[in-house]
């Protein structure tokens, strides 16, 4: 090959490599940037999975990540707050409903998980504030399971009587919502504290058709029916719980119950 053939050959090599080394730059220059939103809600995400895991530890690892990387997002505290609650720490989660609630008093979620909190420490006004703020909230989705926890403040503050117009709210909707068992249910144990067991046997009745696994229900159902000597009827109920939930306090002692019924019948 001639020299200047070769040294031309050799020179158009060189600029296609400063080319490919141009073109490589600009392409890493040009890569998308990590979504800052889309990383976010990925970390929060993560954390509402653990959540509903049961996953504490890693929760918190995760929402507190987020809470690094977005410390005015008012979910994030939320979320902080229930994990806390769940762990067992309630004066954090109060600290972190009420941070969710000064960036955005409109969470109405965050209101109604703050009187939970309330509920579980007996600071019954705090709770009740909660709970009427998101009953007066006409388009919160969960108000019917506000309305229940307002009946449980009334009943857990000493005022059965006052709890008793919202379960009746809950109960008479058109149609049922996950609180109506429980409202059943709070009307039964009522029911079954008067001494009118079969009112009781009837909104248990209820109970147990709005929620076939309400091992609760099933268990105060046989004690309602042992009240009114209908041994077959308990000794079924105390079964249903049984099948249910077999190895709580509750369960076994709902298997006690059916072997004293049967010791009857020997």
């Amino acid at each position: 090959m001639p020299l200047k053939h070769g040294l031309a050959v050799l020179l158009a090599l060189c600029l296609l490599g400063a080319a490919g080394c141009t073109l490589g730059s600009a392409g890493r220059r040009g890569k998308p940037a990590v979504n800052s939103e889309r990383h976010l809600q990925a970390i929060i995400d993560i954390g509402l999975v653990a959540i509903r895991t049961g996953d504490y530890a890693r929760a918190l690892q995760s929402l507190q990540e987020a809470e690094r990387l977005a410390p005015q997002n008012a979910d994030v505290k939320h979320h902080l707050g229930r994990t806390y609650y769940h762990i067992g720490d309630p004066q954090q989660a109060v600290d972190y409903y009420n941070q969710a609630l000064a960036i955005d008093p409109s969470k109405t979620d965050v209101h109604n998980n703050l009187g939970i909190v309330y509920l579980d420490l007996k600071e019954y006004d705090k709770a009740r504030a909660e709970f009427q703020i998101c009953i007066s909230d006409l388009t919160y989705a969960n108000g019917s399971m506000s309305r229940l926890n307002m009946g449980l403040v009334e009943e857990a503050s000493g005022n059965p009587e006052a709890a008793v117009p919202y379960y009746m709210q809950i109960i008479s909707q058109p149609s049922q919502t996950p609180a109506a068992a429980p409202a059943y249910y709070r009307m039964a144990f009522l029911e079954y504290q008067k001494g009118d067991f079969q009112q009781a046997v009837d909104y248990l009745t209820a109970a147990v058709r709005q929620n076939p696994e309400y091992a609760d229900a099933y268990f105060l159902l046989g004690e309602s029916y042992e009240k009114l000597k209908r041994e077959d009827d308990a000794a079924e109920a105390f079964g249903r719980c049984v099948v249910i939930d077999p190895n709580s306090i509750r369960g076994v002692e709902a298997q006690r119950r059916v072997r004293d019924i049967m010791k009857d019948y020997n």
